[in-house]
C-alpha cells in the first residue's frame, strides 16, 4: 500500500510541481504589482494582496495535494516534462521582469532579480548533466601549465590597468564627467531601472559604476574602476575564444598582445567610453556560441544567446553582434547544410536564450526608440545628414565616401593616430603587430572555408564595416575599432605562429626556439608598449581634449577642497569658463561656481572666499593679489605649466 502510494506521487510530481510554479508566479506578480504602488498607511491591506494569498494557495495545494490518478495522467503529458517546465519557467519570469520593468518600482533589483531567474532557467533546460565538476577538474590537472600561464598573463594585465588608476590619466575628460553624473543619477529617477538607456549606455552598467562611487567615494578611482574590471576579464575572455579559433598557442600570444596593448590599457583606464567592455563580452558571446557547435552543447549557444541580451544594456556594441550572429547562421546554412542540419537544435538555443533575456530590454527599447537611436541621430552616417552634406561639398558619389570610410576605419588599427580619447601620437597596433596582423588577416581570409575562421572574419570585418558605413566622425574611429581589435589581435597572433613556420622554427619542428622567437617579439612589444602608454603618453598631460578640458578638471578637483561655506568665483573667459565641462561638477560633487569674466577690479569677493584664475588670467589675480595681501595663494601646475592659480581672500 505505502509503495503504490509512493510510486503514484512520484508519478504525479510534474503536475504539482505546475501547480505550484503558478502559485510562485502568482506571487512574484502580486509582489511586483504591490511595490509599484505608493505607500499609504491607512491601508490595512495593499491592492493586489488577494492575487498573492491566491499565489500562496496554489503554492501549497501543489505542495501538499495528494496523489491522485488524474495528477498522474497529467504528469505524463509532455507539456509538463522538465524541458517543458524550464521553458515555461524562462519565460513565465521573463514576462514577468518585463512588465516589472514598465511599472514605477520603489527599487528594481527584485525586478533583475527576476530577470536573471528566468535567464538561469533556461540553462536547465539544456544543461542535463552537461556541466561536470569532476570533468573540470581533470581538465584543470591535464592543464594546468597552460592555466598558470594564462593566470601569469592576467595578473601582468591587473598591474598594468590598476597601477595608479585614479592618477593616469592625471585628469578627466568632459565625457567622463558625464558618465560619473549619470552613473550617480542613477540613485533614482528614469535611470533607477536597469534596462533604461543614457547615450546607448545601458543603466545597468551605469549602476555598477554607481555603486563603485558609492563604496570608494566620487573619485577618479571609483568612476574608472567598472572599465579596468572590464579590461582586465577581456584577457582570458579573448583567451577562451582565441583557443577555439587556433589553438593553444595562438590563444596564449593573442592574450599577452591584448594584456600588454597601450591602446587597451589606456581605454581600459578611462570611463569616457563603453567600447572596452565590448573586447571582452563579444570574444566570450562568440566562444560559447562557436564552443557550443563544435561540442553540440545547447547550454553553451543558449548562455552565448544571454550574454549578447544582457550586453544590450551595458553598451551599443550589442546590436552589431547580433547581426554577425544572424549573418553567421545564415552563411552557414547555405554553405554548410549538411553541417548546420546537424546543430539545428543547438542554433536554436542561442536564439531562445537571446529572446528570453531580451525581453524587459526591447519592451523598454519599443517605448523609448529615441533613446536606443540617440547615437546614429548624432554620429550616424545616415541619420545626422552627413553623408549628404559630404556628397555635397566633395562632388564624390555616396559609394566612393562609404568606401573611404570603411578604408579608414580599417587603417585606424595600423595607420592614423589614436588621438580621440586618447591622446597618442602611435596607432592601435605598433609597426611589428601591425605587420603580423596583415599577415593573420591574409591567412584567415584564406582559411574562411573553415567555420570558425567563417566566424573570426565576420566578427572583424563586421566591425569594421559597421564602424566605416555607420558612424562619424573619422576621429573616432580609433577608439570605434576596439570593437574589432579582439579579432584583430587573434590575427596578430596568427601571423606571428605561421612566420615562423615558415621560417622553419614552428612549433612542431623545435618547440624550445619557436617558444623564444615568441618571448623574444613579445618582449619587445611590451617593453614598445609600456613605453608608449606610460612614458610618451601617461607624463605628457595630452589626455582631455584639449587644455580647457584639463583645466576643468584640475578646477573641479580644487574646488572640492574648498570648505563649503564660502563661494567660489572664476576668473572666466571665451575659453575656460564653469558649466564647458561635466568634469568639473563629478569632481567637485556639483559645488556652484560663479564665472566672472569682468575684470577683477569690479569683483567684490569678502572674507573667506576664493577667486581662481584660469591660466589666461592668471596674471591679472597676482597682479591683484600683490594689492590684496594677507590671504592664501595656490598654483595647481598641469606637468611644467601652471593651469590654475586660487586665493582665499582674507
Amino acid at each position: 500500500m505505502t509503495d503504490q502510494h509512493t510510486g503514484m506521487e512520484g508519478n504525479s510530481m510534474k503536475a504539482r510541481r505546475f501547480i505550484a510554479f503558478i502559485g510562485f508566479a502568482l506571487l512574484l506578480l502580486s509582489q511586483i504589482l504591490i511595490a509599484s504602488q505608493p505607500v499609504n498607511d491607512a491601508v490595512v491591506f495593499p491592492p493586489y494582496t488577494g492575487l498573492a494569498v491566491a499565489g500562496a494557495v496554489l503554492f501549497l495545494i501543489g505542495l501538499t495535494v495528494r496523489p491522485t490518478a488524474l495528477l498522474q495522467k497529467l504528469s505524463d503529458h509532455a507539456l509538463l516534462r522538465d524541458g517543458a517546465f524550464w521553458h515555461l519557467f524562462a519565460i513565465t519570469l521573463s514576462v514577468l521582469a518585463a512588465y516589472g520593468a514598465t511599472l514605477p518600482q520603489r527599487n528594481y533589483i527584485p525586478v533583475m532579480s527576476i530577470w536573471l531567474m528566468g535567464a538561469i532557467g533556461y540553462l536547465f533546460v539544456f544543461v542535463d548533466g552537461g556541466v561536470s565538476l569532476e570533468t573540470l577538474k581533470e581538465k584543470i590537472r591535464k592543464n594546468h601549465t597552460e592555466i598558470l600561464l594564462a593566470l601569469v598573463i592576467v595578473i601582468v594585465a591587473v598591474t598594468v590597468r590598476f597601477y595608479n588608476l585614479g592618477q593616469v590619466p592625471r585628469v578627466l575628460d568632459g565625457d567622463e564627467g558625464l558618465v560619473g553624473l549619470a552613473a550617480q543619477s542613477t540613485a533614482e529617477g528614469r535611470l533607477t531601472n536597469p534596462f533604461a538607456l543614457w547615450e546607448n549606455f545601458g543603466a545597468l552598467y551605469l549602476q555598477a559604476i554607481n555603486i563603485a562611487l558609492r563604496s570608494f567615494g566620487a573619485t577618479s578611482f571609483a568612476l574608472r574602476l567598472m572599465p579596468a574590471i572590464g579590461g582586465v576579464i577581456a584577457i582570458p575572455s579573448l583567451y577562451l575564444f582565441a583557443r577555439q579559433i587556433g589553438g593553444p598557442r595562438i590563444a596564449l600570444i593573442a592574450a599577452v598582445l591584448l594584456a600588454i596593448s597601450h591602446t587597451h590599457i589606456n581605454f581600459s583606464r578611462i570611463a569616457s567610453v563603453a567600447y572596452i567592455h565590448g573586447t571582452w563580452l563579444v570574444p566570450l558571446e562568440l566562444y560559447f556560441l562557436l564552443s557550443g557547435f563544435e561540442k553540440r552543447q545547447a547550454w553553451r549557444t543558449a548562455l552565448s544567446g544571454i550574454l549578447v541580451a544582457i550586453h544590450f544594456s551595458v553598451y551599443l556594441t550589442a546590436q552589431v553582434i547580433i547581426g554577425l550572429v544572424f549573418i553567421y547562421m545564415a552563411l552557414a546554412l547555405i554553405f554548410y547544410r549538411t553541417w548546420f542540419k546537424t546543430v539545428a537544435r543547438v542554433a536554436l538555443a542561442f536564439w531562445g536564450g537571446f529572446l528570453v533575456a531580451i525581453l524587459p530590454e526591447a519592451i523598454y527599447i519599443s517605448r523609448n526608440m529615441n533613446e536606443f537611436l540617440n547615437r546614429l541621430a548624432q554620429n550616424g552616417t545616415f541619420q545626422s545628414g552627413w553623408l549628404d552634406v559630404t556628397i555635397q561639398s566633395t562632388g564624390q558619389s555616396a559609394a566612393t565616401i562609404l568606401f573611404g570610410r570603411v578604408v579608414h576605419a580599417f587603417m585606424a588599427l595600423i595607420y592614423y593616430p589614436a588621438f580621440d580619447f586618447y591622446g597618442s601620437p602611435v596607432p592601435m597596433l605598433t609597426v611589428v603587430s601591425s605587420v603580423l596582423f596583415l599577415i593573420g588577416l591574409a591567412v584567415s581570409l584564406v582559411r574562411t572555408r573553415l567555420r570558425e575562421y567563417l566566424l573570426l572574419n565576420g566578427y572583424f570585418w563586421g566591425a569594421t564595416f559597421s564602424v566605416g558605413l555607420f558612424a562619424i566622425p573619422p576621429s573616432a574611429d580609433s577608439y570605434r575599432m576596439l570593437m574589432a581589435f579582439p579579432a584583430a589581435l587573434i590575427m596578430c597572433a596568427i601571423g606571428l605562429d605561421q612566420v615562423l613556420e615558415l621560417f622553419g622554427i614552428g612549433w612542431r619542428n623545435t618547440k624550445k626556439v619557436y617558444a623564444a622567437s615568441v618571448s623574444f617579439v613579445l618582449l619587445s612589444l611590451l617593453i614598445l608598449n609600456m613605453w608608449t602608454y606610460f612614458g610618451d603618453f601617461a607624463g605628457q598631460c595630452r589626455f582631455g581634449g584639449n587644455l580647457a578640458g584639463r583645466f576643468a578638471s584640475y578646477l573641479g578637483s580644487y574646488v572640492r577642497t574648498v570648505e563649503s561655506e564660502s563661494s567660489v568665483y572664476l576668473l572666466s573667459d571665451g575659453q575656460f569658463f564653469y558649466g564647458s565641462h561635466a568634469s568639473t561638477d563629478f569632481l567637485s560633487q556639483l559645488r556652484p561656481i560663479i564665472n566672472h569674466p569682468d575684470p577683477i577690479d569690479s569683483l567684490h569677493a569678502i572674507n573667506g572666499e576664493t577667486i581662481i584664475a584660469n591660466p589666461d588670467r592668471i596674471k591679472e589675480l597676482e597682479d591683484w593679489v600683490r594689492l590684496n595681501p594677507g590671504g592664501e595663494v595656490h598654483y595647481v601646475y598641469d606637468c611644467k605649466n601652471t593651469i590654475l592659480m586660487a586665493y582665499q581672500v582674507p
